[in-house]
Parts: structure tokens; C-alpha cells; sequence
């Protein structure tokens, strides 16, 4: 054992009982929040990113793996929110898409026959 992996070691058991604490937190907290609600969206958010660091940072794979779990998990919670802010705005495009080829049919119109 090298002197860096012995740190990296240290780093990932910290990185770990850290990620106790917050882990408790959602089991007593965060869980009884709405799961379509934006803390809960964004606590998981949260873990989400801190465990895509640590994996990346300290070579961490239970902390890959945790991130992927939760963001496979959540985004079945943040796909039908997403398309529900996208359906307005989705609708405003096609309509100017529609008002934009009626203006250009009416100038070739008016223009007349070349």
C-alpha cells in the first residue's frame, strides 16, 4: 500500500459516515416529504452530485453505484414534471411556428408572380 491509497482509503470510510448522517436524514425526514415536491427533489439532487463526486474523486464504485440508483429512481418522478413544464411552452413553439408560415404565405402572396 502506497501512501496515496492508503489517504484515499481514509478519505472514502469519512466519505462514508457523512453519507450515514444524510442517508438518516432521508430515512426520518425527506421520505415523508411529497416526492414530487422541489426539497425532496432537491435533497435528492444533492446526493446525487455528492455521490458522483465521491465516486469520481476517491474512486468510490458503492458511491457510483448509489448515484445511479437514485437518479434512475428519481427520474421517474422528474420525467412527468419536466413534460409538464414543457407542454406550455412546447405549444407556444408551434403556434409561432404556424403564425410564422402563414406570414410567409401571405408575402409570397402579395409579392405575386415573379
Amino acid at each position: 500500500m502506497t501512501l496515496g491509497s492508503i489517504s484515499l482509503a481514509f478519505l472514502r470510510v469519512n466519505y462514508r459516515l457523512a453519507r450515514l448522517s444524510l442517508q438518516l436524514l432521508e430515512d426520518v425526514a425527506v421520505s415523508r416529504l411529497d416526492e414530487r415536491g422541489p426539497i425532496r427533489i432537491a435533497y435528492e439532487q444533492i446526493l446525487i452530485d455528492c455521490d458522483r463526486a465521491a465516486a469520481y474523486l476517491l474512486s468510490d464504485e458503492d458511491a457510483a453505484r448509489r448515484a445511479g440508483e437514485l437518479r434512475r429512481r428519481t427520474a421517474v418522478v422528474r420525467l412527468p414534471i419536466a413534460r409538464e413544464h414543457h407542454g406550455p411552452q412546447r405549444c407556444g413553439v408551434i403556434s409561432l411556428d404556424e403564425q410564422r408560415g402563414r406570414f410567409h404565405q401571405r408575402r409570397q402572396q402579395d409579392a405575386g408572380p415573379s
